[in-house]
């Protein structure tokens, strides 16, 4: 049962990454002219700041994989064409 979702793990796997990768513009002006937390008080601002940018990064990911797995799966062929006329 497991390998039989093994595409489902793939495509939350390349999602997570690729939006990591989309969030460390952000990060990096969340991180900009900080100084490192030293209590609670001044790391939940911070932390609340990175997590956005990463949850914003993973957000944006998820919305454009299913159009690039669409164009690279189907070579740019109208779904109609791949349905009726096959490969």
């Amino acid at each position: 049962m497991a390998s039989r979702f093994g595409w489902l793990r793939t495509y939350i796997t390349i999602g997570a990454t690729q939006g990591v990768i989309l969030a460390v513009p952000a990060w990096q002006t969340a991180l900009t002219g900080k100084s490192m937390p030293h209590n609670w008080p001044e790391a939940k601002p911070l932390l609340f700041d990175l997590a956005m940018a990463t949850g914003h990064g993973v957000l944006r990911t998820y919305s454009w994989l299913p159009s690039a797995i669409y164009h690279i799966g189907f070579h740019g062929w109208a779904f109609q064409h791949w349905l009726f006329d096959g490969w």
